[in-house]
């Protein structure tokens, strides 16, 4: 609409503006008795035309929060943005006053336009609160019922100030902690914090380089992180320069910093090359061995010499939207301090998930989304991997749907094996331009969905998000 040829303003990622609520909404097959409770999803929603609409890129748009409570049998779902700080005074002037990271527009770029905090990645309750993440500071704080922003910085009770939150924490399933951390040019803080917000361990590592660490792993007593070659810098923003570049000049092959999460020591563990992950699906320790399994891709920006001319077609999302991740499994050797590492399959995808319960923890299963690498709308399809047996399955839809989200996992009461549960994840059709959220039973992944819960409308391809059941979602209503 903005720009037909800019792909992520278009498609499945086409803005939807409208916020709204919907109930007993139409269900082709049935509900599980047991499955109460609400899917939350964000992702990027652009409020307003980018100021320059063909350099904009799908991390770049207002957040914009989907729920789908689940009760009874029966489905309502609900929209609604989250007021930033940014977009409140984008309301003011009625249009977009900043430009963005990705792919800045203009050199330099003029006073009062630095990112704002877009709270457009990811999506948890915790605390009794629900949270949203971006990168560029702490989360927001929701209700959980309505989504109406409360606040514009959840700080853990004043435990934490900075350096900027990732949007990729983790659980522990043992006690319900938080485990994240915020990295600023280079130094990385990681800390713990209760269930209830508390900071209890705060350590602080510096990986020597403004390396991209989008993501990370945990394990029971360590903390993993990459640092590869994809440089993130802050001035290349304000000089209208791509915010991540491809620099094996500072750095030629990747390394891992291993931090002990109780003593604050850091272990450095070569690799044998350099690549970027997109995101990790799981770690766990195997005697002085750390497993760390998830997707990478062989290099994330453009190189300072691709800068010196245009971009292929004048795309500027070229570097970015091109980029195409394969599941990897590397085994780092904490005696040694080296890596060897292998591909688990060549089906390429991204967005790895878990039965969160295993976090930290020896799995079996992974699930995520797919792409053959060559269509319009980066996603096609859900992949099962059984890392036992080595055999993937797939989720087409039969072809009628496509885009999905990323798969949450939703173990059912009382289960025993690891993927006993559902799946649930958001799909477009394109031949009515509304979504549906599917249901499969895990455990029978490439068999029809037990249930498609139809959408009033679309709703644009999210990043992130997660299931809370109906015991936590109900006594974080209460308490807010």
């Amino acid at each position: 609409m903005w720009d037909p040829s800019n792909m992520f303003l278009n498609g499945p990622y086409a803005p939807w503006r409208e916020e709204g609520e919907a109930f007993d909404l139409e269900i082709d097959g049935r509900l599980p008795d047991e499955l109460n409770g609400a899917l939350f999803r964000v992702g990027a929603n652009p409020m307003y035309r980018p100021k320059d609409p063909s350099r904009y890129h799908w991390f770049e748009g207002d957040g914009m929060v989907h729920a789908l409570f689940l009760r009874d049998g029966r489905a309502s779902y609900r929209n609604r943005y989250v007021e930033t700080v940014g977009l409140q005074r984008e309301r003011q002037e009625g249009r977009s006053l900043y430009g963005g990271f990705m792919n800045p527009s203009e050199f330099p770029l003029p006073p009062g336009t630095f990112p704002k905090n877009l709270a457009n990645t990811h999506v948890t309750l915790f605390d009794n609160r629900l949270l949203v993440f971006c990168e560029a500071d702490v989360p927001h704080e929701l209700r959980p019922d309505t989504l109406e922003t409360v606040s514009q910085r959840y700080d853990f009770h004043g435990g934490f100030s900075g350096p900027p939150l990732t949007a990729h924490h983790k659980i522990d399933p043992a006690n319900g902690d938080i485990l994240t951390f915020g990295n600023r040019g280079g130094t990385v803080t990681w800390f713990r914090a209760d269930r209830h917000g508390q900071v209890l361990d705060l350590h602080t590592v510096d990986l020597g380089v403004p390396t991209f660490t989008h993501d990370y792993a945990v394990t029971t007593d360590y903390a993993i992180f990459l640092v590869n070659p994809a440089m993130v810098r802050f001035e290349h923003y304000l000089k209208g320069v791509p915010s991540t570049v491809w620099e094996p000049e500072t750095l030629d092959t990747c390394r891992w910093a291993v931090l002990h999460r109780r003593t604050g020591e850091v272990t450095w563990v070569e690799a044998p090359d350099s690549f970027t992950e997109t995101h990790f699906l799981n770690a766990y320790q195997d005697g002085s061995k750390i497993i760390v399994d998830g997707h990478r891709t062989p290099r994330f920006g453009p190189t300072w010499k691709e800068l010196e001319s245009p971009p292929p077609g004048g795309d500027w999302n070229w570097w970015f939207k091109n980029i195409v991740a394969t599941p990897w499994r590397w085994e780092l050797d904490l005696a040694t301090g080296k890596t060897t590492d292998s591909q688990v399959n060549d089906i390429l995808g991204e967005f790895p998930r878990i039965n969160d319960q295993r976090t930290g923890q020896r799995h079996r299963y992974g699930y995520y989304a797919t792409t053959r690498g060559t269509g319009d709308w980066f996603i096609d399809g859900l992949a099962k991997h059984d890392y036992l047996t080595g055999e993937t399955s797939m989720q087409t839809a039969d072809g009628v749907l496509t885009s999905p989200s990323e798969p949450e996992f939703v173990p059912r009461p009382g289960a025993t094996a690891e993927d006993d549960g559902w799946l649930l994840s958001t799909w477009w059709d394109p031949t009515t331009d509304r979504s549906e959220v599917i249901v499969q039973e895990a455990q029978d992944f490439t068999a029809a969905p037990i249930a498609r819960i139809k959408l009033n409308h679309r709703v644009p391809l999210t990043t992130h998000g997660s299931w809370s059941d109906a015991a936590d979602l109900d006594a974080a209503i209460r308490g807010s």
